[in-house]
């Protein structure tokens, strides 16, 4: 484990690329925050350098796509992922050649800072992308219930970040027409859109039970995808505001560079074979994060705004995250009861493989220890100890198999005979027991008739004998009391002549 660690942060070290993107976003900040440059380098700056860093994204999504496509331990979803990946990087970069261009033919222009028609379209484009991409990749979750429950937590989440990003949706003016209705759908997807995206990321690194991320770069890549997310979704008027847009501008560079800087961590190591996928957590905080920001955002719109229509967009945001994590909970809670039944059935099933013989279902040596240590601490108790005459010789006559009906023939002898609290056991092998309350030595004819006679099975006829001990116990150890029918039963084992004598001395009077 500590060596996979070491491994994994000296490839992330030494890599020249990285500590690239690691300088750039140390100096990003401060250089676009402090206006070293004027207003027409700035924003050649920043699209030439976002041109860079989408297109270095996309020759890394496009390498962990061919690594995955090699790799015998990554299914296709992942490979496919990452292509798709490659493909929006490529609409990006496409989108910010255009934008280069734009911005230097007119840097004054409100489109050089926002984006162009064309370069908003491929963004849009690219984002649908992958979005698609994302709701396609298995979730790694085989149970239909754990499957509800996890689409139950994607889309609290995912109407909470709705309702946030439609709080932050700005309206474009001028007149309803055709122009209108595009720039509005533009809108909607490059803002509320782009932040389901980034959010979506999020829960695919988090929620899933399979990702497609490594344990360093997935956190590293999903704080970063919803960073940018956020800055997308901030309202025009701060793009266009001279005293913010340095920063704004610093702050989308530096969340580029960070995704940039997460998919390399996430190639150096696939490529050094150290990347370790997170595992799955029992639950999430996630939903109920966003059912109480979405509250937070309703109250506060209806304390200042008043029920205007982002007040309704945020309040019936509000309703729906609330709805899923009530449904989430019932889910849950019919969970835990399918869980608390299993339990219950197990620990039956585990009860009766500890207590009970695997062959014949009669007690086992242990179960009955445990009645007979109880039966003689409450009074007096007859033990029966059987053993099989001539066992041996059935099993190599005959096959194992025979041997083991030859047994389950004894059990269920043993079960016609006994009456309610008595306690037929197999001790092992053909040693077999009854324990019956009070005293019963008056009943040893009725069990030893009871194991005599032949038994067919399949085309065999097998003899069944058995050498029976009894013993009488009131209190005491119930060792001892095993011990003394153990005896017994070996005594008339070893002389049947007395045995049978013993048997018809005694036969009215046991009788």
């Amino acid at each position: 484990m500590i060596g996979t660690a070491a491994a994994r942060l000296r490839a992330v070290r030494v890599d020249p690329l990285l500590t690239a993107l690691i300088v750039l976003v140390l100096v990003t900040m401060p250089g676009y925050g402090y206006g070293i440059a004027g207003r027409t380098a700035q924003l050649g700056t920043f699209w030439l350098v976002m041109l860079s860093v989408h297109g270095l994204t996309t020759v890394i999504a496009w390498r962990l796509a061919a690594a995955a496509a090699r790799s015998a331990h990554e299914p296709a979803a992942t490979w496919r992922l990452w292509r798709l990946v490659g493909l929006t990087g490529v609409t990006l970069a496409v989108g910010d050649v255009l934008q280069v261009i734009a911005t230097f033919r007119d840097p004054a222009a409100p489109e050089a800072v926002t984006g162009t028609g064309p370069q908003l379209a491929l963004l849009g484009i690219g984002m649908l992308g992958l979005l698609y991409g994302f709701l396609r990749f298995p979730i790694g979750v085989q149970e239909s219930g754990a499957r509800s429950r996890l689409r139950l937590d994607l889309a609290t989440v995912l109407a909470g970040a709705t309702t946030l990003g439609l709080w932050a949706f700005q309206v474009p003016a001028g007149r309803h027409g055709w122009h209108w209705v595009l720039w509005l759908i533009l809108g909607l997807l490059l803002q509320p859109g782009l932040f389901l995206v980034a959010i979506f990321v999020v829960l695919r690194v988090v929620l899933s039970a399979r990702s497609p991320f490594t344990r360093t770069a997935g956190p590293m890549l999903g704080v970063t995808v919803v960073s940018v997310g956020i800055l997308q979704s901030v309202p025009t008027w701060v793009y266009q505001s001279d005293r913010h847009l340095p920063w704004i501008l610093g702050g989308n560079l530096v969340g580029s560079a960070l995704l940039a800087i997460s998919m390399r961590v996430q190639e150096l190591q696939v490529r050094t074979d150290t990347a370790v996928r997170a595992p799955r957590r029992p639950y999430s905080s996630l939903p109920y994060g966003a059912m109480a920001a979405t509250w937070a955002l309703a109250v506060l719109l209806m304390v200042t705004n008043g029920l205007d229509w982002r007040t309704w967009a945020v309040a019936v945001g509000a309703l729906v995250t609330t709805t899923l994590v009530i449904a989430r909970q019932l889910a849950a809670f019919r969970h835990i009861a399918e869980l608390l039944r299993e339990r219950e059935v197990l620990t039956a099933k585990l009860t009766e493989l500890a207590y009970h013989d695997g062959l014949t279902g009669l007690a086992n040596r242990a179960l009955f220890m445990r009645r007979l240590t109880d039966s003689l601490a409450a009074g007096p108790v007859t033990v029966f100890l059987i053993d099989l005459d001539e066992f041996k010789p059935v099993n190599d006559a005959y096959g194992h198999a025979t041997g083991d009906q030859l047994l389950v023939e004894v059990a269920d002898r043993l079960r016609a005979l006994v009456r309610a609290g008595e306690t037929p056991s197999r001790l092992g092998g053909d040693e077999f027991a009854l324990l019956i309350e009070g005293s019963a030595a008056d009943r040893l004819p009725e069990v030893v008739d009871a194991l005599r006679g032949t038994v067919r099975i399949g085309d065999a006829v097998v003899e069944l004998r058995a050498s029976v001990g009894v013993a009488e116990g009131d209190g005491g150890s119930p060792d001892v009391l095993l011990h003394q029918s153990d005896m017994a039963m070996y005594a008339m084992k070893q002389d049947p002549a007395a045995y049978a004598t013993f048997l018809n001395r005694n036969a009215t009077q046991l009788r």
